[in-house]
């Protein structure tokens, strides 16, 4: 009987005298450096000339090597970035030979080397550091910056070469966009620059910020989820639009067709207010009838430049188009504005809502209350799988975005909206009972359906 042949003989691959220890001291060493280099390159992008004088006026040490670096920024972050880079192809190549070494086939190799890696370095090389910076950029920053600088100092031997590359291929022009960003730097270096106290308030400060990142922000950061959205069907009468116009506070509606996919235009106050003055109570109008068309724009457009559209065009309001085609929310000229000045809320608003027991069963909570704890309140136990809060909850039951006075029940709960909250109109309590109690708020309709009142 001939004896089986070694992994070796039979065509699988070895390391040779290499042990898998080393190399995998090796690969952990390489994920280490890897997620340093990382981090100091966050920390460094992040830092100003005019923080990294701050500090130096403190008195901390490596502040002076730090300045050194942020003022050759450009070249400080390619040897950086450079060295992360060298060492995630030392990790990936030690983990791969690894593998290799186990005499496994070529494809399962392959299979887990792409998956480990790719999971590792996510992990440790872009979600950790990007992490650390942003906690602490000046620490991390001031701890890297001696090795960083002598990497910096080595990477200038091989500055003639890169002249006569320079000078047999040069430079393109910057794009707009690495203009634009490369502007947006060097502004915000001088608003940190005149950021004394004396010269300038630091609100008007974090607001000049806040108008400078504007570029980098994206219209689905800024926008309004569909899931959020109050539209008016493309059939509702004028009277019944008046009606949901008062209830949800906006002045401005989106009308739909078949589904919130299907925006057919925006139906205006002002115009059925105008309509039903004109015509009277009888005026027998949809809102299809007497919406205008819609804007429209896309996710992934900056906001600064969807505010230059909207003035230009005298919008107030745009529906986002998600890259497959569908409604993914909308934005308002006020959500973009709310990015600079901060958030908008009414004088009457109160930050806490406390449950508030109103005697027969019933309970007045806030519309994001968890219904893990509504259970405890109503001594019942309430689950769904689908939602976490009492406001999904009704908006479950009703099966659209809830408004001050909409009823349902679910979950064995009956709910009924109350107050609505904020420039954006959501509704901010809700009053729950058990169904079938006797201080049960409103008349109990149908469970899963939406009553108007």
């Amino acid at each position: 009987m001939t004896p089986p042949l070694p992994a070796q003989a039979a065509g699988a691959p070895s390391i040779g005298a290499v042990p898998d220890l080393a190399l995998a001291v090796l690969a952990a060493f390489a994920l280490v450096v890897a997620c340093l280099a990382q981090s100091v390159e966050q920390g460094v992008s992040r830092l100003s000339a005019a923080a990294v004088d701050d500090l130096a006026e403190q008195g901390r040490a490596r502040a002076a090597v730090l300045a050194g670096l942020v003022a050759h920024r450009r070249r400080t972050l390619l040897v950086l970035r450079s060295a992360r880079t060298l060492w995630q192809v030392v990790f990936a190549v030690s983990v791969t030979l690894i593998l290799v070494d186990k005499g496994i086939a070529w494809w399962a190799v392959a299979l887990i080397a792409v998956a480990s890696v790719s999971a590792l370095q996510f992990l440790f090389v872009s979600l950790v550091p990007s992490q650390w910076a942003a906690r602490r950029p000046e620490g991390i920053a001031l701890a890297g910056a001696p090795t960083t600088a002598r990497l910096v100092r080595l990477s200038r031997l091989v500055d003639p070469l890169l002249g006569r590359v320079r000078a047999s291929r040069p430079a393109p022009e910057p794009t707009e966009a690495q203009a634009r960003a490369e502007l947006v730097s060097d502004l915000r270096e001088i608003v940190d620059e005149v950021g004394e106290p004396e010269s300038i308030e630091e609100e008007d400060r974090e607001m000049v910020r806040s108008v400078l990142d504007l570029g980098q922000t994206l219209v689905r950061e800024v926008m309004v989820p569909r899931t959020d959205m109050v539209t008016a069907d493309a059939d509702l009468g004028a009277r019944k639009a008046l009606r949901l116009f008062v209830r949800s506070g906006f002045s401005r509606l989106p009308v739909v067709g078949d589904d919130v996919d299907d925006v057919r235009g925006v139906l205006y106050f002002k115009d059925v207010v105008a309509r039903l003055e004109a015509h009277g109570p009888d005026l027998d109008l949809t809102a299809e009838q007497m919406m205008r068309p819609a804007e429209f724009t896309v996710e992934m457009k900056p906001a600064d430049d969807l505010l230059r559209q909207m003035q230009a065009e005298h919008s107030h309001m745009a529906i986002v188009i998600d890259e497959y085609g569908g409604v993914a929310g909308l934005v308002t000229l006020e959500d973009i504005i709310e990015e600079v000045v901060g958030e908008v809320t009414d004088e009457h608003d109160r930050h806490v809502i406390e449950p508030e027991a109103l005697g027969g069963g019933q309970w007045r909570v806030p519309a994001r209350y968890p219904i893990s704890e509504l259970g405890d309140l109503l001594g019942v136990e309430v689950e769904d799988e689908d939602v976490d809060s009492v406001g999904g909850l009704l908006a479950k039951a009703i099966g659209r975005v809830p408004l001050p006075g909409a009823r349902g029940e679910l979950a064995g709960v009956r709910m009924r909206a109350e107050e609505a909250r904020g420039r954006r109109r959501q509704v901010g309590t809700i009053v729950c009972s058990t169904v079938g109690g006797s201080g049960a708020p409103g008349a109990p309709p149908q469970a899963g359906t939406r009553k108007e009142d």
